[in-house]
């Protein structure tokens, strides 16, 4: 809820020679403001610290109210995070999200993929051409006075992540963009060091044949249905054995033990 030239209508890319542009008036201030963020965000001792410190920072540091925090073990998964960070409206707007639209996310394209693993922020506003599907969901946000969809990708302890910043029209323009990409580069260095949680030992260590295959499964990125129906068992099931999983590992909801699952393999 996690640009594009005219030919490729899944995001906007800005031109190389505005990219250089842009970069290059970044003045002060808006260094500072980078520093600063990162200067809070260092202060992490973990991914879920990480995250929050970092959503903090893009509204009290860079202005951006409107915020998400979706991680998952693949990038594919990472939509599918059953308990995203949310800050300002998208709180709102997450059932219906969950119901209808995570698989068509706009930055869940393959095109958009390749680009956010390329120059870590991508940013999509109402004037941008759209494919029909792509339009859809934007007319979705739209509705609810969300006009601009940028998303800033790192990848946390091996796993993949996507900090959404939304808005009106314009919320992102050239120079935003160039921040961005500079912070979310550093954002990724500091990210890939950190661990999902401090578990005693690896959690798939000693566990049951029915914890295991959960857990095995969770870390794939699975719902609690695909789980029942994979395992043969009910979704009441699938709950306390991922219950017993978050307890053996400390972990506190479904993102943090998928990057620890993910991690002790």
């Amino acid at each position: 809820m996690p640009g594009y030239p005219a030919r490729d209508t899944s995001a906007r890319e800005v031109p190389g020679e505005m990219q250089a542009a842009a970069a290059s008036s970044l003045d002060a201030r808006r260094l500072g403001g980078v520093f600063s963020v990162l200067e809070r965000v260092d202060r992490a001792r973990d991914v879920v610290e990480f995250a929050e410190h970092t959503l903090e920072a893009l509204g009290s540091v860079l202005g951006y109210r409107d915020t998400t925090f979706f991680a998952g073990p693949t990038y594919d998964g990472l939509f599918l995070d059953p308990s995203p960070l949310l800050e300002g409206r998208q709180r709102t707007l997450i059932r219906e999200y969950r119901q209808r639209w995570d698989r068509h996310d706009v930055f869940a394209r393959p095109r958009a993929a390749a680009q956010l693993h390329r120059v870590s922020a991508v940013s999509v506003d109402a004037d941008d051409p759209a494919t029909p599907a792509d339009r859809a969901y934007r007319d979705w946000l739209g509705g609810h006075g969300i006009e601009s969809l940028t998303a800033v990708h790192v990848a946390p302890g091996g796993a993949q992540a996507l900090f959404g910043i939304f808005g009106p029209r314009g919320t992102v323009d050239p120079i935003d963009l160039a921040v961005l990409r500079l912070l979310g580069r550093q954002l990724d260095a500091i990210a890939r060091h950190l661990p999902g949680r401090a578990a005693a030992e690896p959690p798939a260590v000693a566990l049951p044949p029915r914890l295991a295959q959960t857990a095995e499964l969770v870390s794939g990125g699975l719902t609690n249905a695909v789980i029942a129906r994979t395992m043969g068992v009910t979704e009441d099931t699938v709950k306390k054995y991922v219950s017993k999983l978050l307890a053996r590992t400390g972990t506190r909801n479904r993102t943090e033990l998928a990057l620890v699952l993910q991690r002790g393999r």
